[in-house]
């Protein structure tokens, strides 16, 4: 998720490839939010909270042979997962109490303000030089 918002800031996400896979394990394609529900959940909600007009592509593979249908059934799967987290996020969001506890964990004492924003090689220095 942090690459992605890394590349929607740069304004470089252009399209995005959703499925799922065991971390240290390559291109395993398997069913998206089928592995980690949690990261599957804050990927679509940012996605959903910055407005991301894009194409949303599931890039999964069925996991056994199948025939035309049962691949058009995985990959509804794939987009009933994808709206049923999009419906989540915006509940997380309209939750009072969950805004509550997000505003007192997120209670900024000023000391952390200069270093906010768009990077730059001037605040890197001043951060690292802070610790």
């Amino acid at each position: 998720m942090h690459g992605v918002a890394q590349a929607w800031d740069a304004g470089k996400l252009f399209h995005i490839d959703l499925n799922d896979q065991y971390p240290g394990r390559y291109d395993q394609d398997l069913r998206f939010g089928s592995r980690d529900l949690k990261a599957a959940f804050f990927l679509v909600k940012f996605l959903e909270d910055v407005g991301y007009q894009g194409s949303r592509h599931f890039d999964a593979h069925a996991y056994r042979t199948e025939d035309f249908e049962g691949v058009k059934d995985f990959a509804r799967g794939c987009m009933h997962t994808y709206l049923v987290l999009k419906e989540k996020a915006a509940q997380w969001n309209a939750d009072k109490e969950i805004q509550a506890i997000l505003s007192e964990v997120n209670a900024e004492d000023g000391s952390m303000t200069a270093y906010f924003g768009k990077y730059s090689a001037a605040k890197a220095a001043a951060l690292k030089a802070s610790l």
